[in-house]
């Protein structure tokens, strides 16, 4: 009726590594099977990640930690999601196109914002820093980013560079079937 995995499950994306630990499967072939473990992705490539998606062009690596997961009937129940910058020196570039669709993920607002500013000239743009959290609770995403803020808004993009830009979050709370529908409108362009 289940199946554990000792030790880790390792895989080589997107020119980075995934590792799936603590894996346990209940139920797999019943009415309602249960999956949960802990994901941890390391120096994952953004521009083969983002060519990947029609969702516009970012240039860096990223760090995800998904801890805490659990599957039921093989949709997300529960998870604690962390994404950030990974640690080095390596190019970080993002597109209009990709900051218009981070910023479509929470709500609208700061793609026309940029439309309406000097910024529209640019196509790319210098970031410092990317951040960005889920905890899946009750079907409900509490989200936060670079630095969590004060409660409201929160950073999701940090700039850095000329021209840089900053993307932040304004929605702390997000209905997770929301925020699948707003990534599958993002990523399939």
């Amino acid at each position: 009726g289940a199946i554990n995995v000792d030790g880790a499950l390792l895989f080589n994306v997107f020119d980075g590594t995934v590792a799936a630990t603590q894996l346990k499967l209940a139920d797999p072939f019943g009415r309602a099977p249960h999956l949960s473990g802990n994901l941890a992705m390391r120096e994952l490539d953004l521009d083969l990640l983002t060519r990947t998606f029609s969702f516009g062009n970012m240039q860096g690596r990223i760090d995800v930690d998904v801890n805490n997961l659990e599957l039921q009937c093989w949709q997300p129940a529960r998870f604690d999601a962390r994404l950030s910058s990974s640690a080095g020196n390596y190019p970080r570039k993002i597109s209009q196109k990709a900051v218009q669709n981070i910023s479509a993920l929470g709500g609208a607002g700061a793609a026309a914002a940029i439309q309406r500013s000097y910024l529209r000239f640019f196509e790319n743009f210098g970031y410092d820093r990317i951040g960005w959290s889920c905890k899946l609770r009750n079907g409900v995403c509490a989200m936060g980013g670079v630095d969590n803020g004060n409660g409201g808004a929160y950073a999701i993009v940090k700039g850095g560079g000329i021209p840089a830009i900053t993307v932040m979050g304004y929605n702390r709370s997000v209905s997770w079937s929301e925020l699948i529908t707003r990534l599958k409108r993002v990523t399939q362009g």
